[in-house]
């Protein structure tokens, strides 16, 4: 069964090298705790759009395409629209589960060496 990180993605940037896949693998398990933890649904526009832009280039950089995909989502959920923070809810929602698994998946990973 395929994984939530694109190993394959992941394999050409660090060509072999375990010691550079396991530290990018903690550096975006350090990004996604620290991006998760700012986004809120309550928060300004540019706060939010900013946080799910980070979150989402982390993502993509490892592979966590679903990741970034509710990312991108997330981003658009800006502007005077009432149902705003009903939708950031749901999308995060979705993106806390998901990203919950590429974290556990990126610590199995780096751990397994």
């Amino acid at each position: 069964m395929a994984g939530v990180i694109d190993l394959d993605h992941l394999e050409l940037y660090v060509c072999g090298d375990a010691a550079l896949r396991d530290e990018i693998l903690t550096i975006f398990t350090e990004q996604a705790e620290m991006w998760m933890s700012r986004l809120d649904p309550g928060l300004p526009d540019e706060e939010w759009r900013n946080a799910a832009h980070a979150l989402k280039g982390a993502s993509r950089g490892v592979g966590a395409w679903s990741v970034g995909d509710l990312c991108e989502a997330a981003e658009k959920l800006v502007g005077g629209d009432a149902r705003k923070a009903a939708s950031r809810r749901a999308v995060l929602s979705e993106l806390n589960a998901e990203l919950e698994l590429a974290v556990a998946e990126a610590r199995e990973h780096r751990d397994a060496a």
